[in-house]
């Protein structure tokens, strides 16, 4: 019998840590390509403010995300909660989009149009329901 794991667990974090530090990069770098999307020109500076800040998030649990995918004993001990970490600020992020969707002024949040949130839920969502479905059901992975 072998005892070689069959999670793929190590492998989706090295790929969502590396898709997290590329595009955490591209919020911190140049806020504005991203938010060409979201925003009508001319992008506020608060906008692209916020963008860089969830960009040094997202660059950070990248990092997270590389480290706890190594093969040490430390690391694997450390993946459930790393997932955890992803998951809430994901979890966050959309629902605060939702309620600013559905209760919000657009006009207001900071010249995000509603297609614009749309896309950026878009974007978040299946990671989010992805790390939920692995965290409630596939615990034996960790």
């Amino acid at each position: 019998m072998s005892t070689k794991s069959t999670s793929p667990l190590r492998f989706l974090f090295l790929t969502e840590g590396v898709m997290k530090l590329m595009g955490g990069l591209v919020f911190v770098v140049s806020p504005q390509t991203p938010l060409s999307v979201a925003v009508a020109a001319p992008i506020p500076p608060s906008a692209r403010l916020l963008a860089r800040l969830l960009g040094t998030q997202t660059f950070t649990l990248g990092i997270s995300m590389l480290l706890a995918s190594t093969k040490t004993p430390k690391a694997v001990s450390s993946r459930r909660i790393v997932y955890w970490t992803v998951f809430a600020r994901d979890a966050t992020l959309v629902t605060v989009l939702t309620l600013q969707l559905l209760f919000g002024e657009n006009s207001d949040a900071l010249g995000f149009s509603a297609k614009g949130l749309r896309a950026w839920l878009a974007e978040l969502m299946p990671f989010c329901l992805g790390h939920l479905w692995i965290l409630t059901t596939k615990p034996h992975w960790f």
